[in-house]
């Protein structure tokens, strides 16, 4: 599960908070024995607000997170990791952080739903109002990213593989945040 860091940025980085972070938990809330420290949930930490989850078949764990004013992130997650909020934001390059894989400015995306399918990620961006397709190749490269669908449905907030091979994403345009437009907020249908 991911937690924010609720407006006070010192608590991604205090390992003794539960803020700004990816916990891992079993389902009877215990933590596992494999945890980075066994005796915490805490799985990785220096995140802003996490958005979006998913793993690719190789067991990778891939987050979308919100950036403050500047960049937002796709990060690869590794287990301890520290993901330099609020030290930095966006790609840094210091000693002991991890840099997102890609990174994109807050108009452009404010990540939100994250899904594995088909080969790629696809991002479900709010403020960006598209769908990002990236492709994965087995060791984890990325392609280049695509935008598709571009304000066609205003903000997007979720994505998932559907059984049949084809997306469902949601609108967020009644949050008080888009242009609510006749018959939102919808579950539509993608097929890449």
């Amino acid at each position: 599960m991911a937690t924010g860091e609720r407006g006070t940025p010192e608590l991604a980085q205090d390992l003794s908070s539960l803020g700004g972070k990816i916990l891992r938990i079993n389902p009877d809330g215990s933590i596992p024995a494999d945890n980075p420290d066994p005796q915490s949930p805490v799985w990785s930490y220096g995140h802003r607000n996490v958005q979006g989850l998913a793993w690719d078949p190789a067991g990778r764990m891939w987050a979308t997170e919100y950036g403050a004013r500047t960049w937002d992130e796709l990060n690869l997650i590794q287990p301890g990791g520290n993901y330099g909020w609020p030290t930095v934001e966006g790609r840094a390059g210091r000693d002991g952080l991890i840099d997102p894989v890609l990174q994109w400015s807050t108009d452009e995306a404010s990540p939100s739903g994250l899904a594995y399918h088909a080969g790629s990620l696809w991002v479900a961006a709010l403020r960006g109002q598209r769908l990002i397709r990236i492709p994965v190749a087995a060791d984890g490269a990325l392609g280049a990213s695509s935008p598709l669908l571009p304000n066609q449905f205003g903000r997007l907030r979720t994505v998932v593989g559907a059984p049949d091979g084809s997306l469902w994403f949601t609108t967020s345009n009644r949050d008080g945040r888009g242009d609510a437009r006749a018959g939102d907020d919808r579950i539509l249908q993608f097929r890449p």
